[in-house]
């Protein structure tokens, strides 16, 4: 494939770095975070960057007599002094540590010496290092301008291996497992104070990679606490892109070879300036994709502009049909809003898709599922809408840490009585995947046995579920933490602490009873 670099390695480096994307090309090249980590590397004197990916598209090809090298210079892995991994998802898991496998590095870090290089993982997984802490040297814990740059260049200076992991242990932002510690998740306080995101890399042919837009970074942080989002409790305040900022990056956008902007924030429409900034791209003749938005943030009378920007399809969260199901999540829904912005978007000739949660502990199958099956079905007489059912699944750092998962059993009975009661088209999650990503979520470090199993097979029909029943954890799915006292990863603060959480929890436990 060929590529359009804004970075170049740079020949006789004192350090080299990969950074390893656990997942396939696509994936790598629309992760903004990613090319962030690129751009601040390369800019650091002394430092050479490097990328490669797991293809994944091609899972079943992998084994681990497979090398996995480098994009720019074939290097194998081993041959560079850091491996850096992006880990936006828990079931990248397994891919990251088939990585290492293919990459020639030592699996456990116990097993590792000066000639292999030191893994370094970030990425918003970080705020639960146990389940990987047998496979990592060091965990970055925040966003990469806070502090990441401050990392490397102890790295660079240390002595040794040894020298390295006691300095990076010293430094905020930074768990090394070695010397354990408590960590603070670190963020920027002002994005207006750093370098407006720019991606570092582009595939020439967008079309033939199925990529078409080009990320651009409106806000961080989340100004709401829905108590099941991981983002909501641990992303820090709201923070909004100057507009400044955000023309500059929309002039780097006309120079690449997308014709698209991808809006990335929690909520786009929230940003002070997001008409001028549509307003901006219709100028430039670039047409505008918007993530899943939050339905009370959204005007209806901002759809024409939307439509007109290139969005074709509307993106929405109603996550419930019942209101007390709901309250008990913290994410209020005005049902009237959202069957006029569905009328409006069908009007528009856009299509909608609209996601919901089933599995909420407490709740009757009736209310859980009922409920917002016929919600759904309300919005399809109104518009061309896709409708997609996933199952609740408790992650760490929200109230819901303490909360049971479904059985996978009870998870497709919820979509059967959904699927009956909708009567039309419907994806739903994978109840086992989804109940691995609970596990890896908020699991301890005896989950790594877990993990091991499911090497090169991970991807394989019942594969979790066989490796769960083989191995009892401590924390499962089915076995939540009992109190604040049993959380494996409380060493991490990265919001609010766990007492405080469990007493969001047992609020929130009140809520289907009234």
């Amino acid at each position: 494939m060929r590529e359009l670099l804004a970075v170049e390695p740079s020949p006789g480096a004192d350090l080299r770095v990969c950074l390893t994307y656990p997942n396939e090309y696509r994936g790598m090249a629309s992760n903004l975070g990613f090319h962030i980590v690129h751009r601040i590397l390369a800019g650091i004197p002394g430092v050479s960057v490097e990328r490669s990916y797991v293809p994944t598209d091609a899972y079943k090809s992998l084994d681990p007599n497979r090398t996995l090298v480098s994009l720019e210079t074939g290097s194998p892995l081993s041959e560079f002094d850091i491996v850096g991994f992006s880990l936006q998802f828990e079931l990248d898991y397994p891919h990251m540590l088939e990585a290492l496998v293919m990459g020639g590095i030592p699996l456990r870090r116990e097993d590792r010496d000066e000639n292999d290089p030191l893994v370094l993982v970030g990425g918003p997984c970080t705020v639960n290092p146990k389940p990987l802490e047998p496979y990592v040297d060091v965990f970055y814990v925040g966003e990469a301008e806070a502090g990441l740059e401050e990392g490397i260049e102890a790295i660079l200076t240390a002595r040794d291996r040894r020298d390295a992991l006691e300095e990076l242990a010293d430094l905020p932002g930074f768990y090394v497992p070695e010397y354990p510690g408590t960590v603070d998740r670190v963020t920027v306080n002002n994005l207006g104070g750093t370098e407006p995101p720019k991606i570092a890399f582009a595939p020439e042919d967008t079309e033939h990679t199925g990529l078409r837009a080009y990320p651009v970074e409106l806000g961080r942080g989340c100004p709401y606490r829905c108590a099941f989002c991981l983002g909501g409790f641990t992303a820090g305040h709201m923070r909004h892109r100057p507009v400044e900022q955000l023309l500059e990056v929309l002039e780097d956008v006309e120079k690449s070879p997308y014709d698209r902007a991808a809006m990335i924030s929690p909520s786009p429409t929230l940003h002070p300036e997001f008409e001028e900034i549509l307003e901006e791209c219709l100028e430039r003749h670039l047409e505008v994709s918007l993530p899943s938005t939050r339905i009370n943030d959204l005007d209806p009378e901002l759809l024409p502009e939307l439509r007109e920007a290139g969005v074709r399809t509307l993106t929405l969260a109603p996550e419930s049909g019942s209101e007390d199901v709901l309250e008990f999540l913290n994410k209020p829904l005005h049902r009237d809003h959202l069957l006029e912005l569905v009328e409006d978007a069908g009007r528009l000739g856009m299509r909608v898709k609209l996601y919901f949660i089933v599995g909420i502990p407490g709740f009757p199958p009736e209310e859980d599922t009922v409920a917002s099956a016929r919600l759904a079905r309300e919005c399809a007489e109104l518009a061309d809408v896709r409708v997609s059912v996933n199952p609740l699944i408790p992650k760490a750092c929200t109230p819901l840490q303490y909360s049971e998962m479904l059985s996978a059993r009870e998870i497709n009975r919820r979509y059967r009585l959904f699927e009956r009661e909708f009567r039309g088209r419907v994806s739903f999650e994978d109840p086992e995947l989804a109940r691995a990503q609970c596990l890896l979520s908020r699991g301890d470090v005896d989950v790594s046995r877990i993990l091991e199993e499911v090497l090169w097979n991970a991807r394989s029909p019942g594969a979790w579920a066989r490796a769960m029943r083989s191995h009892g954890v401590s924390i499962s799915p089915d076995r939540p933490p009992d109190g604040p006292e049993d959380v494996p990863y409380d060493f991490v603060r990265a919001g609010p602490d766990h007492e405080e959480l469990y007493r969001l929890f047992t609020s929130l436990q009140c809520a289907p009873m009234k």
